[in-house]
């Protein structure tokens, strides 16, 4: 009687513990399935593959499906009793449940054998469940979008001879882009371990080959076996798993060698993505460790050596960690603790934190648009439409549907001490937004903030679960400056004006500006483009808004800016304007001035320096004595045809040419390495040294070395 009882218990937990067939991908004829005839050791022909499946390093274009549980590439396999691995003969294989499986005996809906190659995104289920396979147990690969799947089910097979009162359900799923490729092993139900096998039982015999399960590059040296293959054990595959998801086997098989999915404490720790804005909130996935049975609270993440966020167990291979704000931007260490706190492990790679921008983004960081405002100033009481994109890499994170999207406006100012950021207050303008898969959008009314005269602000779409308060991700924008208009920004100029000293005291050693544009195009040592005012920008309507002379003033506007590359001992720097005719402007609002603070190295000091005091001076204001008063405090910087400070090239074979371009030269042979021409500079005109003329000529004539003694 117990052992009737015993026996029972252990059917009920290979059932409980095994993949369900709801979770198999899509298979038999509703599926659209191939189905191979009742045979007992037969093979396919080639099936023609539509894409490129790589795997051991090779790339094939065909496959063959095994009646006996397998997948091969090279040729058919009809060989019923399997060889242990590693095999040679080019016998390259995938194994799901090798052995002699006879599908010639009659099963009601059973001892089928179907198969199907998708190849077409029409079909979207199947192709979505593959990419959800990849990335969930795969979390540290790059957006992965399948372009070939292929399948193989075998349901409810019996052993040779026409048994059929033990049966085998398993699947073997194939997936590739064509540059990776992953092996999905799903196991539903092993009743028989080998044909010999006749009973429930885990008695093992020395006769009895039970079903070879792995993957052989059939080099005979190269394979992966699972885990009881060979033996009566084999049955135990529904019980098991490489990633704790009982029945289920994933792997990595494009490479030399297969590579395991789901986490360990050997594997290497990741996170994603590398970069995020120093305004915070960025969701960091990190995998490498097993989350299993942990809570929020035991794993944590470190930014540095002391800032630590609490971390959300999204699964047993993922956690997120929400980025801290930073007053710069920066590389940080990264750090991961799963014992609450007590012990931290580096990540190999560090985290960057990009620079805040101002006004509309010139970049694809920014995550937060304003879609129906040109300007780079927004007032109170506007109302403004916000832009923003979600993707499935952020959305899978989330555990549940209770999430909800709040939209607040955060106010910035200057942190003295360190010359970075400090955020103040944030005001909520909406809540209870559903969230939606793609681009999204909803206006908000601006409202007055700070009782300052022109605060800085950025706005930021917040993902927080509404029954946990748990936020799982941040958006944010661009800076701006809120204007209003019924403040007069003369005393926020006047107030600025009294604390600046001198540009004597800090603007000596600047290069003098080249004095056309053709000129600042290809003095690439040392200026580069203003992303805020560049020729042919694709966004005219906002571009050089900072540089546009005042029309009542008879001043030039600006077509494209240069800023130097260098800075003096004072950090500062230098920005050359250039009109419609392509001349140096020097006067007005529309020329280019000293900087107080080059932007690309202090873009936080030279935004609350040299560009909000600009603002407050003159764009926003009519008088023009505040506008002369900044110009003295930021004088327009005269142009020059003297030469510059000399300079040089050196490398080999990497070489940096006198414009700053970095290029790799090998070969021998005879070479112009430098020739001077006395026609005017063109970047548009290629190089020909068949018509031009030249005051100056270097060539070089190499050829190899045969030995160092001659």
């Amino acid at each position: 009687m117990m052992m009737k009882i015993f026996l029972i218990v252990i059917c009920m937990i290979s059932v409980i513990e095994s993949v369900p067939l709801s979770e198999f991908f899509p298979n038999g004829p509703t599926a659209g399935d191939e189905v191979f005839p009742s045979n007992d050791d037969q093979s396919t022909n080639a099936l023609p593959l539509p894409r490129i499946f790589p795997y051991f390093n090779n790339n094939h274009r065909q496959i063959y499906l095994a009646n006996n549980g397998l997948f091969s590439f090279l040729g058919p396999i009809y060989q019923y009793v399997p060889t242990p691995f590693p095999l040679n003969d080019s016998r390259r294989l995938i194994a799901g449940f090798w052995s002699d499986i006879d599908t010639r005996g009659y099963i009601p809906s059973g001892n089928k054998v179907y198969y199907q190659i998708y190849a077409s995104q029409s079909n979207n289920s199947v192709f979505e469940k593959g990419k959800r396979y990849v990335q969930d147990y795969f979390p540290g690969e790059r957006s992965f979008n399948p372009l070939m799947i292929i399948t193989g089910t075998w349901y409810r097979v019996g052993a040779f001879s026409q048994q059929t009162h033990l049966t085998n359900t398993f699947q073997i799923v194939l997936v590739t882009d064509e540059i990776r490729s992953f092996a999905f092993l799903l196991y539903h139900e092993l009743q028989w371990a080998s044909p010999q096998s006749s009973y429930f039982n885990d008695s093992y015999s020395s006769n009895e080959i039970g079903g070879q399960a792995g993957f052989n590059a059939g080099d005979g040296i190269v394979f992966e076996m699972l885990p009881y293959s060979r033996t009566t054990y084999v049955r135990r595959l529904v019980n098991i798993s490489n990633i704790n998801v009982p029945g289920l086997f994933v792997f990595r098989i494009d490479t030399e060698s297969i590579n395991v999915g789901g986490c360990s404490n050997n594997s290497n720790l990741l996170f994603r993505p590398r970069r995020g804005s120093q305004l915070g909130s960025t969701p960091i996935t990190v995998q490498g460790r097993c989350f299993t049975n942990r809570s929020d609270g035991d794993i944590k993440c470190r930014f540095g050596e002391s800032i630590i966020v609490d971390a959300i167990v999204v699964s047993e291979f993922q956690a997120i960690c929400l980025t801290p704000s930073v007053p710069l931007p920066t590389f940080i260490n990264l750090y991961l603790s799963i014992d609450g706190g007590i012990t931290y492990e580096l990540f190999p790679n560090t985290f960057t934190y990009t620079p805040v921008e101002y006004g509309l983004s010139t970049t694809d960081d920014t995550q937060v648009i304003i879609l129906n405002r040109a300007e780079i100033i927004v007032s109170i009481d506007d109302e403004v439409i916000l832009g923003w994109y979600l993707s499935e890499t952020t959305t899978n994170n989330w555990r549940n549907d209770t999430i909800r999207l709040e939209i607040q406006i955060c106010s910035i100012a200057l942190n003295e001490s360190n010359g970075g950021i400090i955020k103040n207050t944030c005001i909520v303008l909406q809540t209870n937004l559903i969230p939606q898969l793609g681009f999204q959008s909803t206006s908000v009314t601006i409202p007055s903030i700070n009782n300052n005269s022109l605060p800085t602000v950025f706005f930021r779409i917040i993902a927080r679960d509404i029954l946990t308060n748990i936020t799982y991700a941040g958006l944010n924008s661009a800076l701006i400056v809120l204007h209003d208009s019924r403040i007069n920004t003369t005393d926020y100029c006047n107030t600025w004006a009294s604390t600046q000293a001198s540009p004597l005291t800090w603007n000596d050693n600047l290069l003098p500006c080249p004095l056309t544009l053709s000129q600042a195009r290809v003095a690439r040592c040392c200026y580069e483009p203003d992303p805020l005012c560049m020729e042919n920008s694709y966004n005219s309507s906002i571009n050089c808004r900072l540089h546009r002379g005042r029309p009542d003033h008879d001043e030039l506007s600006a077509i494209a800016c240069y800023l130097s590359r260098s800075t003096n001992q004072w950090h500062a720097a230098t920005e050359c304007c250039y009109d419609a005719i392509g001349q140096l402007i020097t006067r007005g609002t529309g020329g280019g001035t000293d900087d107080r603070y080059q932007p690309s190295s202090y873009p936080i000091l030279h935004f609350f320096s040299d560009t909000l005091p600009f603002l407050a001076c003159c764009l926003l204001t009519s008088n023009d004595e505040t506008c002369s008063r900044y110009f003295n405090f930021r004088p327009h910087r005269r142009g020059s045809n003297s030469p510059h400070s000399w300079g040089g090239t050196w490398g080999d074979p990497h070489f940096t040419t006198l414009d700053g371009s970095t290029y790799t030269f090998n070969g021998y042979g005879e070479y112009t390495y430098l020739a001077i021409t006395n026609s005017s500079t063109s970047n548009n005109t290629a190089f020909n040294s068949s018509i031009e003329n030249f005051v100056f000529n270097v060539q070089i004539r190499a050829t190899p070395f045969d030995s160092l003694n001659n």
